[in-house]
């Protein structure tokens, strides 16, 4: 009797756990779906920061076995969005150690492991539309393109391909469609020897064009503009000229680069204009102001949302958080002011 009704339990345990194996073939596929439902509606994140220089002092660190210098204080907030964005204001190539022209300290390379610096990092994409990326000429550029190619990260606004110097780069996360415009408006006189065929400068028609073709299937424009006046207050009568006509053509958002030094932050048509991140990676201790700066990150969220927070950073050769209060009550004073 004893063992008939073991038998008996052993078997309806079975049962059960059959039952519940059933149960969970049929019910993990809608778990997972409301998983997956959950993640989709979460905002995707983008990070941008200002100017990063890796040339210069920080090139000699990375040649020297220290990849990790120029961002090793900021590494987790960088790493912390979805997708993260600076402007590259140097070339990255092999120029058998040099990383500043011994005859002209407004010219600067980095070497080949700065695109690893940026990999590790944490930094996706970068702009290199600016008036440095032909500072060491055309093979320098293509060996630029292809430092960062090597580790991944995506680069607009040059191409050794003319016809694609002011093509759109899409990134998607989540389902979402986050296209990259880059543009200078200064290449430093470099025009004259044929920066201007790879480097997408000077030519806004084009850029208009493209930002209104790639927002017919994108589901966000971002612009980085690479223009104005170095160490001023507040932006130009062109940067705001660009920059208007950039959200006119379809922009969700302007991402300014040059001036070294933060400007006001304008809504445009309900559409956020930076006019300049000022300085991240970027050694340059003359002012208050070529020393402290932001990155801005963005939260995109569907249908059409898009949010943003200010975070205050030190910025130089190894730029960090910024956490003197009174610094920051200066710089937000500042990015809140009237243009």
């Amino acid at each position: 009797m004893r063992l008939r009704l073991q038998f008996q339990i052993f078997l309806w345990v079975g049962l059960g756990l059959l039952l519940y194996a059933l149960w969970l073939t049929l019910r993990v596929p809608a778990v997972q779906h409301l998983v997956e439902r959950l993640v989709a509606d979460q905002p995707v994140t983008v990070l941008a920061g200002g100017d990063v220089n890796l040339g210069r002092q920080t090139g000699q660190e990375i040649l020297a076995g220290n990849i990790d210098y120029p961002f090793q204080n900021i590494t987790g907030i960088l790493q912390s969005a979805d997708i993260t964005f600076v402007n590259l204001e140097s070339q990255l190539a092999d120029l058998n150690g040099e990383t500043q022209s011994p005859t002209n300290e407004y010219r600067f390379a980095g070497p080949p492991q700065g695109a690893l610096a940026l990999h590790n990092a944490g930094i996706d994409i970068v702009s290199i539309a600016n008036n440095h990326m032909w500072d060491y000429g055309q093979e320098r550029l293509q060996e630029t393109i292809n430092n960062l190619n090597a580790q991944e990260i995506v680069y607009v606004g040059a191409d050794m391909l003319p016809e694609n110097r002011f093509a759109a780069k899409i990134l998607e996360v989540r389902g979402q469609k986050i296209a990259f415009l880059a543009f200078t408006d200064l290449l430093n006189g470099y025009e004259k020897s044929g920066a201007d065929q790879y480097v997408a400068f000077g030519d806004e028609d084009a850029c208009i064009a493209e930002i209104k073709q790639v927002r017919e299937f994108a589901d966000w424009v971002l612009v980085s503009l690479h223009a104005g006046a170095e160490y001023t207050a507040k932006p130009t009568a062109r940067t705001i000229e660009l920059a208007h006509t950039f959200i006119d053509a379809g922009a969700d958002a302007i991402l300014g680069h040059h001036p070294h030094v933060p400007h006001p932050i304008e809504i445009y048509k309900d559409k956020p204009i930076f006019y300049s991140l000022g300085n991240f990676a970027f050694w340059q201790p003359f002012t208050f102001w070529t020393q402290n700066s932001f990155l801005i990150k963005l939260e995109l969220t569907e249908p059409r949302q898009l949010d943003y927070e200010i975070i205050p950073v030190k910025a130089g050769w190894q730029p960090e958080m910024l956490t003197k209060s009174d610094d920051i009550a200066t710089l937000m004073t500042r990015l809140h002011s009237q243009i």
